[in-house]
This record gives structure tokens, sequence and C-alpha cells, in this order.
């Protein structure tokens, strides 16, 4: 007979492994589903998000259409995926805010906000949100189907991501070198004294020689070396580069240096009453024309050239002679020419016989030259001066020579009139306009003593006339506005998509130190040293531990648009590529005390080629030897690398493709031997070969939002326990 006690204690087990120990392993199995299914809503959150801020950073658009699109691409990818093996397709919905977010079983509800970059709140009234958070609510149908008794039949799982990044740090390292206007239409134009009219000033378009004829772009017309055209658009020009053979493949010859000697003085006033062609009868010296013309002092020491040259036998006579260094012929009588020979530099070792540099032979020989410049002589200029193309040329002069180099402010390769929207009241119908306002000769009636101005350009005289032309002058260089107004774009993207502190450092043959800091050059060239020397801008803003510092990158980043806004010190074009300054100058500012603890660090190049210049100064114009200024470059990347600081290097290409080769070798973010492989961290090279500037500005915004794509991936990939 069985023990009843034995019976009940079977019963009592049976009862507790059906009910109790059954029920436990249900509401275990049901926990380990609902934190899946968390886990599962939290990752669809995150891709939906991350999807959405890409959108965010790559859209032209702003404002409600970008956060429309983005809505969009983010609720894509969340039905693109699945929660416990049930595709979201038809199980998700958009709800109205986030207290609305009650799905239904199975189903999942999502809320879309904009928050500001730094509080992470909501935006308010008129403030721009563009930080794109998720929301969502997914209702997991519990397995037992619920306790109906007392109406629990789902449990409710919450989860949100957010899109923007995090505290960053960012420099944004621009390269202003001479050849960031090689893109720019001008136009050459040679101004002379009509000798046989006596009556006026003719501006001729040259029409000769190599490359683009008298129109076109830099590049076009000089041909450059691959380091490309020291010739500016803007002051400093350095005309004499032009006609120089070692830097110029099709040399336009410059009245001033021309190396055929028979050019020299034909350059006009300028608005210091510089020297140049006037009428016969106007004191001192007259105009020369094309029957004047007496030895130029030959090919110098242009921007992109290692060593001076010697200097030609049968070229030009300097004022004074340079052998004797602790001073200069005061009287200004002219040296033998054995003895000029004697005391030019090696062309080999770039130093004279006595150990001195070629940079203090040509100071001296500039300084001396400047005694031979005739006196200033006096304006006469007359619209209906305006030739196609004059044969004046009873000396041998070459077909090319031109006086000055306008910008187009048209932007098209024939200059067909302009008048600037900004200031109607200042026209320009033509090209003699471009001439007379650039020198500065069009502010009033009376520029120098007993000037003699024609009733043409007389009765639109008025002060403001130079600036006018440079602020719009300034606006076609090109790739440079271009880089710029990208720029503008992308400090605008990153600052409404997180919480960014910028710095800007310009450099060209050294970085910017300062937000004030400038380098001086001459004007028009060393051979025309009276025309006096430009400042060129090179602004350092740094990073500021109190606010984003966007407004100061976006002030020196903003084209001037009235007379007023023409500084002393603009960021126009000069000089090379200093790449090892630059990267040193964003390397010090992302660590020193102002920049943030915890804060991603990057640094963003921009350059159209590749280094020029080691931190010495030295030169290396070919990009096929340029050893140390790329080792310095690389050096500094290093530095980088060691502190988790990537490189991102947007550059361009507008040299027909022939730069690209040089900038995937040595700025490779695959080779190790690669600048941004070098930094590493997940920075990337991105190259823009340029067609026109429409499409390259296309593209280089492509190329600013795939950094912020980057920065956006490497903050998330940093985010990740």
């Amino acid at each position: 007979m069985r023990n009843s006690r034995g019976q009940v204690a079977l019963a009592l087990n049976i009862v507790i492994a059906i009910f109790v120990v059954g029920s436990l392993g249900l509401v275990s199995y049901e926990m380990s589903r609902i934190l899946l299914a968390r886990e599962q809503l939290k990752n669809c959150l995150e891709m939906a998000s991350l999807a959405g801020g890409v959108s965010m950073a790559s859209t032209s658009q702003t404002g409600a259409t970008a956060q429309s699109q983005a809505t969009t691409v983010g609720l894509n990818i969340l039905k693109m995926n699945a929660i416990l093996g049930t595709t979201l397709d038809s199980h998700v919905t958009v709800c109205s805010s986030v207290a609305a977010l009650n799905p239904a079983p199975g189903q999942t509800c999502v809320y879309f906000e904009f928050d500001d970059p730094v509080t992470k709140a909501p935006a308010v009234g008129a403030q721009q949100g563009n930080v794109l958070r998720i929301y969502g609510a997914y209702a997991y149908p519990l397995f037992s189907g619920g306790f109906g008794s007392i109406g629990v039949n789902t449990y409710t799982l919450t989860a949100e991501a957010m899109a923007g990044m995090p505290a960053l740090d960012l420099v944004i390292v621009d390269n202003t070198g001479s050849s960031t206007d090689d893109t720019t239409n001008v136009t050459l134009i040679r101004r002379h004294w009509d000798q046989t009219t006596d009556n006026n000033i003719i501006y001729s378009i040259p029409g000769g020689g190599p490359g683009g004829g008298g129109e076109g772009t830099i590049f076009g017309l000089f041909c450059p070396n691959l380091a490309g055209s020291q010739t500016n658009g803007l002051g400093p020009q350095n005309l004499d580069a032009a006609g120089d053979p070692r830097t110029s493949n099709c040399p336009k010859e410059w009245s001033e240096t021309g190396p055929l000697g028979n050019t020299k003085p034909l350059r006009g006033l300028t608005d210091n009453s510089a020297p140049g062609d006037a009428p016969p009868s106007a004191p001192p010296t007259g105009g020369v024309g094309m029957t004047g013309l007496s030895p130029g002092p030959g090919n110098g020491p242009t921007a992109d050239v290692a060593l001076a040259p010697a200097i030609n036998p049968d070229g030009p006579r300097l004022v004074a002679s340079c052998l004797n260094f602790s001073r200069l012929n005061s009287s200004g009588a002219n040296a033998p020419l054995s003895q000029i020979r004697a005391s030019a530099p090696d062309e080999t070792s770039g130093k004279t016989k006595m150990g001195l540099s070629a940079a203090r032979w040509w100071s001296c020989a500039v300084k001396a030259a400047e005694r031979a410049i005739v006196p200033p002589a006096y304006a006469h200029y007359t619209d209906p001066g305006i030739v196609d193309y004059e044969t004046t040329n009873p000396y041998g002069a070459s077909p090319t020579l031109f006086t000055d180099l306008v910008v187009n402010l048209d932007g098209n390769v024939h200059f067909a009139g302009y008048v600037d929207p900004n200031n109607p009241g200042y026209v320009f119908p033509s090209v003699d306009y471009l001439v007379e306002a650039a020198r500065g000769n069009m502010e009033n009636g009376g520029v120098a003593p007993n000037s003699w101005i024609s009733n043409d350009l007389n009765n639109v005289s008025q002060p403001g006339y130079q600036s006018v032309y440079r602020i719009n002058a300034y606006k076609n260089l090109q790739p440079k506005a271009s880089v710029e107004n990208a720029l503008l774009t992308f400090v605008q993207k990153v600052s409404q998509t997180s919480d960014c502190h910028f710095s800007f450092v310009a450099f060209n043959d050294r970085a910017g130190t300062n937000s004030g800091d400038f380098i001086t050059a001459p004007t028009v060239s060393w051979a025309y040293p009276v025309a006096g020397t430009t400042k060129v801008a090179i602004p350092h803003t740094f990073l500021d531990p109190n606010g984003s510092g966007s407004q100061a990158v976006t002030k020196v980043l903003t084209p001037p648009s009235q007379p007023a806004d023409w500084l002393p010190a603009m960021m126009v074009p000069s000089g090379g590529c200093n790449l090892a300054d630059g990267l040193t100058q964003a390397y010090n500012e992302l660590t020193s005390a102002r920049s943030r603890v915890g804060a991603m660090k990057a640094i963003v190049v921009v350059t159209d080629k590749v280094p020029t210049r080691d931190l010495a100064g030295n030169k290396y114009p070919d990009p096929t030897a340029n050893g140390t200024a790329l080792s310095d470059a690389i050096a500094v990347a290093t530095q980088c690398g060691n502190q988790g600081i990537p490189i991102f290097m947007v550059t361009i290409d507008h040299e027909n493709g022939t730069m690209t080769p040089f900038m995937q070798e040595q700025y490779s973010d695959t080779a190790s031997s690669g600048l941004v492989k070098t930094a590493g961290h997940g920075g990337a090279l991105y190259i823009n070969n340029w067609t026109d500037n429409k499409t390259g500005l296309a593209s280089l915004n492509g190329s600013f939002n795939n950094v912020v794509r980057q920065l956006t991936s490497i903050v998330q990939e940093q985010a990740k326990p």
C-alpha cells in the first residue's frame, strides 16, 4: 500500500514543477525576449539616426526641406530592419510627439526630433535644429497572450538614438598660394601712348605667342610648371613671372623685364604716381609709346625658383654694381657689364664670388635699380583708344608684350562689360575701365598733377572705383572663390550638426600665427618697386574653449561686397605650399589649452598642390623632388597620429590631371607612406579634378560632405562600448 505522505509530496512536486518552475521559465524566456527586442530596437534607431544624420550632412538643402529628407532616409532604413525576426517594413509608423508613442501590439512607433547641436535640446523659436534624435517604442506581445483578467497583454519598450557628433575641435588648414587663382579669366593689356595721334592712350590685347593669346585663364595663358603660376590676378601680381621661361612654358613678355631687353619703361601711372607712359608734352619725360623702349633688367627672382639667375650678358644693365655690398653706388651711374656679371650669383651654388647669397645680391640689385626709374609721369586716358590689336613694334619687342593683367569681372574669357549689382554706380563697360580702375586712376579727375583726362572716363571717375574693381576681382579668383564658398557651407553644416569649435589656419610660404598676421610682397613686381608693396593676409583664428569660433572663420572666408570692406590686408593668392608649417600650427592648436578635454580632434586641409616649402623655408617647385618639404609634413602627420588626430585632405587639381598622381602618392590614405595614412584614425583623401567653376564647386561640396559623413562615422565608432 502506497504511503499517503509520498503521494502528497509527489503531487506537490508536480504542481510546483508545472506552475512555479514553469512560470519561472516562462518569465525568464519572456525577459530574454524583451531584452533582445529592446537591444534590436536601439540598434535600428541608431542605424536610422546615422543615415538621417548623413543625409543632413550631404544635402545642399537647409531648414525644413533638409529635415524632411533626413526623416525619409531614416524611416527607410528602419523599414529595412527587423525586431525579433519580424520586418518593420509594414510595422512602423511615425508619431506626432514623444507622448504619442503608443504602438499597437507587434508594432513600432517612432518620432523624429531635430535638436540644437550644443544643448541637445529641441530647437526653440526661429533656432534651426539639425541634430537628428529618433525616439522609438515597440509593443512586445507577451507570449502567454497576456493577463487578460487584469488587462495586460503587451509590454512597451522604448529607446532613442542621436546622430549628431559630440564635442569636436576642428582646424581648417587652407593653402592660399599663388596658384589658387590659376583658373581665373583675365585679360592682358598693352597700354601705351599713341604717338601717331599724340592724343590718346592705346589699349590693345596682345595676340601673339604661345598659349591662349591675351585672353583666358592664368593657367591657360602662361602654361605654368606643376607648381602652378606665380602670376596673380590681384597684387602681389608677380607680372615678371609671366615671361620667365623657368616658370612659364608659354612666356608672355611683361613690359618692365622682357628677356629681349627692349621693353622698359612702358608700365603706366598708378595711384601712387608711379612712372608710366604719358603725352610727350607732359614733364618731365613724356610718353615713350613703342618707339622709346629701353632695356629692362631681365628675368629675376620669381617666387618659385630656388636660385636667382646669372645676368644675361646680352640683356639688361643695372644701375649700380653689387660687387661692393658695403655700400650702393650713390651716383647712380651704370656699372660695367663685366662687373655686374662678375658679381652675379653662380647658378649652381646660389652664391656670389664673395660668398653672399643670391637673395642678398638681388636685394642689392633691385635697390640699385630703383635709382634709374624715371620720375612720375602724368595720366591721359581715352575710351576711344581701345584697339583689338596693334603692331607698332619698331624695336623688336615680343608680340606678346603686355603692361597690365586685369581680372575679367564678368567671369568670361572675353570681357564684355560689367556692373556690380551691389554698387551700380560703378560701371565697367570695357577693358580700359578695368585697367585704370585697377591702377587707381578712376578715383577722380586729377589723380596726378596736370593729369590729362578724357571726357569719357572723367565723367564717371569717382572715389571707390579701385575698391569696387578689387572686391569684384577677388570674387572671381578661381578656384579660390569656389573653395571659400564650399568652406563656408561646410562650416555652417558642421556647426548645425555638432558641438564644434573651429580654428582656421591660412598658409602659403609659411602659416599664419595670429588673426592679423600677414606677409608683404611687391604689388606689381620686384622689378617695379615704386608701385609699393601689398599686404597678404595669412590669418590664424584660435580655438575658443567658451565658443564655437565659427563667426571668426566665417568672417575670414566671406568675400568683401562694399568698398569699405576692402582691408589693408586681404587673403589674396601669393607664395607656395608650406604644408608642414600649416599642419604644425594646427597640431599646436589641438594640443593647446584652448582645445577641450574629451573633445574629438581633427584637421581638414585644403590645397591645390603637394608641398613646395619645408619648415626652413627652402623652395621645392618640382613635385618629383620635394623631399624635405614632404618629409617635414609627414613628420607632423606622425605627431597627429600619436595624438589620435585624423587628417582629411580636400585637394584640387586644376592642371588637367597632372597634379593628381603626385597627390595620390604623397597624400595617400591607403599607402603606408602617404600623409593621410600616416596620421590614420579614419582620415581620408579627396581629389577634385577641376573642369569649370560650377562643377568644381559641386565637387568640392561633395568632398566636404564626405568629410562630415566620415567624422560622423568615426564618432559613432568611438562611442560604442
